[in-house]
Formats: C-alpha cells, structure tokens, sequence
C-alpha cells in the first residue's frame, strides 16, 4: 500500500519567495537521494496562500527506510536549520497517510 506524507506550510508574509523555492527544491532533492518521489503544491481553494510539500512511497516499509537515511544525513539535518533560521514560512501541519485498497 501507497504512503504519503505530507507538510503544509505558508510562506511568511513579505518573504523572499525565490530564496524560499531554492530552500525547497534543495530539500526535495535530498528527499529525492533517500527514495521519496516528490512534488510541491499551491493551495487554490480553502486554505488558499499554503503550500504542501508531499513525498509518496510505495510502502511503509520504503518510508520507513527514507526517514532512515534522511535523519543519519548530516547534511539533511544542516538543511533543516537553515531552513528554520531563514524563517522564509511557517510551518502548518503534517500528516502520513496510508492508501487503503478498495
């Protein structure tokens, strides 16, 4: 069965939003290198102004084994600082979640 996980996120009012891309395109690569596919969303309607960013596996076991690596790298770990001292956006919630066969 299919996991998602996903972290919504807004970006702070007035923020350089260029910076804030290049933050997460630097991320999504290191998510990339650990076996996640994923991709970035704009909220349209609800919630408009947030952004998902959502890593998909085929498993939880391939989930699993992503977390793994990413929280043993260094430089996934350096990342996450920066990314919070930028202070570029705000974080909303998470969620996992597990496709269920119908």
């Amino acid at each position: 069965m299919a996991v998602n996980t996903h972290f919504v996120f807004r970006p702070n009012p007035g923020a350089d939003y260029k910076a804030l891309m290049a933050l997460v395109k630097e991320g999504a690569e290191m998510w990339r290198k650990a076996g996640a596919a994923v991709s970035l969303w704009t909220i349209s309607v609800g919630e408009v102004g947030n952004m998902v960013f959502a890593a998909r596996f085929e498993s939880f076991d391939g989930y699993a084994k992503c977390m793994e690596k990413l929280t043993a790298d260094p430089a996934f770990l350096a990342w996450q600082q920066k990314n919070l001292a930028a202070g570029l956006s705000t974080w909303v919630r998470s969620n996992l979640a597990r496709e269920i066969p119908i």
